[in-house]
């Protein structure tokens, strides 16, 4: 799923005629005519980034020359930063986030805060894009702190949506809708309707990943609406392939095709490498649930050509699995299976768990940052008012004293019970507001456990079910190469053997199970700690097979889980049964359930509660 670009100029397209060449024109003699061209060069760039990307890149690049000549390092961040954001409109991430570490550099070496912070953000943007998501994450992080910080509430809603944005990708869904309301509150009270539009845009990409498709492309009409009204052909491209992507979820590829073929011209003519990459994926998975194998390669191995070149990785993933499933259903098992564990990789390289641990570190260290500034905020406005009441009795001890020598004892007395009185109230509306406020953050953390709890549950069984399909998959490949084996010649036997084993040896690998029981453990924590306290004797195969009993899987997803036959499930179940010394009247899932809520209560025996 794409997101919509939010760009970082407005303005109509320029009306003038383009400059001459630096190069062409005589040279100022004063240094405050080169500031002057420099400045000029920059405005034009920025009214034809959007519409002339050539042009904007040329003035650019002759702003550079002079701001360098000139040493002036805030026109030659400026300049870097356009030339940047052509390279990456282009495609080009590699180019773009090396031209934006440059102008980071020089801004930092400047002490240009204000320009670090928006170039963090398109440095974020870009590695976003190329799937490296902690690193994405952190950039827009730094930029959000920075505009917290100053209380830069436009920048601070867009740094939020790019924060989110993140968080989508890295599949991260709770915490994505999270901060995607808190961008749209800040930019209802902004009435900043073309960003309130991206970020309803935003939460349809994540309606669509979590099945509420109606939802999803109601929003994404509604975009699709705007921007065409605004004529940004950058974003309808976006849209449109989105669009897409919900009717093939749907199931209606006739308007799925329609969509991603407006989409891939549009981006082609926009000369936009990302989204050529994505709708040509897109389109090639279409294809593949139509049946049209020959098509859905083509489209596939051209966006993965492309998506290798920009580094996209998510894009190239998807790709590769197309691949995988279209040369498996024309029963090309050997190319199917090299793209299959290329698409595994790139998988592994996006959502990882190093990957994830790293995201997890980032989040909480901005929450510390923010509980920090609000403490921060809030003994100031202590101190404030305790300050304020200082100078107000004081004040009036003097005025008192000068007017009113004879009643200053019987005044002051007063005074004083008026301001204890006042103090306490102070002091009792100050702890009733901490009880709110800390009643309100108890409610907080309440309903995150519950978003994490949820989305933890639908990451495990989509583990499994990844797992379940992936044994499958060999399984049939296995079953398939023995059918060819039967009727082929000696050395095609020996080459499809070796074949064989290779399958069999990649595919009993312990990576998927230890993180399918890093997360089973994170959802039902002292579940294996209990039944091994209780029954040592049980093997880690049949504390397997207990964590699939506990979820209530079924013998044949079992099967698939394990790599083994549904017999051998059989046999297993019954060698567990007796092992917990379990009679045939008792259920043995039932049972797993009852041990799970005794690990989390604390009872000592799962025996004691028949």
């Amino acid at each position: 799923m794409l997101f919509a670009t939010c760009y970082f100029l407005a303005g109509p397209e320029a009306q003038a005629s383009p400059a001459m060449s630096f190069a062409n024109r005589a040279s100022p003699a004063a240094a405050v005519g080169d500031t002057a061209q420099v400045v000029r060069l920059l405005k034009l760039a920025e009214l034809s980034v959007t519409s002339k990307p050539d042009s904007a890149l040329h003035y650019a690049n002759e702003a550079l020359t002079l701001a360098r000549r000139r040493h002036r390092p805030r026109q030659e961040a400026e300049a870097l930063e356009y030339i940047g954001w052509v390279s990456y409109v282009r495609g080009d991430y590699p180019g773009s986030l090396r031209l934006y570490q440059q102008a980071l550099s020089v801004a930092q070496a400047a002490g240009y805060a204000k320009e670090c912070a928006r170039l963090h953000t398109y440095i974020g943007m870009v590695l976003q894009a190329e799937g490296a998501y902690p690193e994405a994450l952190a950039n827009n992080l730094a930029a959000l702190k920075y505009y917290t910080a100053v209380r830069d509430t436009a920048n601070l809603a867009f740094s939020i949506m790019n924060v989110a944005a993140v968080e989508y990708h890295a599949h991260h869904y709770a915490q994505a809708i999270a901060y995607y309301q808190q961008a749209i509150q800040q930019l209802k009270k902004n009435n900043d309707l073309e960003d309130l539009n991206a970020s309803y845009l935003g939460l349809a990409s994540v309606y669509t990943d979590m099945g509420n498709l109606g939802q999803a492309e109601t929003y994404f009409r509604l975009g699709l609406d705007f921007f065409r009204r605004q004529k940004d052909r950058t974003n309808e491209a976006i849209v449109l392939n989105n669009l897409g992507e919900v009717s093939t979820k749907q199931k209606n590829y006739a308007q799925a095709h329609r969509f991603l073929t407006q989409a891939l011209q549009l981006a082609q003519a926009n000369q936009d490498a990302s989204v050529t990459a994505a709708s040509s994926a897109a389109l090639a998975q279409v294809f593949f649930l139509q049946g049209q194998h020959d098509q859905a390669q083509t489209y596939a191995r051209r966006s993965l050509a492309l998506a290798q070149r920009i580094k996209a990785r998510p894009v190239a993933k998807d790709a590769c699995l197309v691949l995988a499933n279209s040369l498996a259903a024309q029963r090309r098992f050997e190319p199917a299976l090299a793209f299959y564990k290329q698409g595994k990789v790139l998988e592994d390289s996006i959502y990882g768990l190093e990957h994830t641990a790293q995201l997890e570190a980032l989040r909480s260290q901005y929450q510390e940052y923010r509980r920090e500034q609000q403490e921060s905020a809030q003994r100031y406005r202590i101190q404030q008012l305790e300050r304020d009441q200082r100078i107000s009795r004081l004040t009036l001890t003097l005025v008192l004293g000068v007017g009113l020598s004879l009643l200053v004892f019987a005044w002051l007395g007063w005074r004083q019970y008026q301001a204890t009185r006042q103090r306490n109230r102070a002091q009792k509306q100050a702890e009733q507001a901490a009880e709110r406020v800390e009643q309100l953050q108890n409610e907080s953390r309440l309903q995150q456990a519950e978003y994490e709890l949820g989305f933890k549950d639908r990451k495990l069984a989509t583990l499994a079910l990844a797992a379940m399909q992936k044994g499958e998959f060999l399984h049939e490949v296995k079953e398939r190469l023995d059918v060819i084996a039967q009727t082929a010649d000696e050395e095609v036997r020996r080459q499809l053997g070796r074949l064989r084993l290779s399958i069999e040896q990649n595919g009993s690998s312990n990576k998927d199970w230890d993180q399918f029981r890093v997360i089973f453990e994170e959802v039902h924590p002292n579940f294996f700690a209990e039944l091994q306290r209780q029954f040592p004797e049980v093997t880690p195969n049949e504390l397997r097979l207990a964590a699939l009993l506990r979820l209530n899987f079924s013998s044949k997803a079992m099967a698939g889980l394990l790599g083994i036959s549904e017999e051998s499930v059989k046999k297993a179940r019954y060698r567990l049964r007796q092992k917990l010394q379990l009679s045939t009247a008792d259920n043995l899932v039932e049972f797993m359930m009852r041990l799970d809520a005794a690990s989390l209560s604390g009872t000592a025996a799962i025996k004691n509660q028949e």
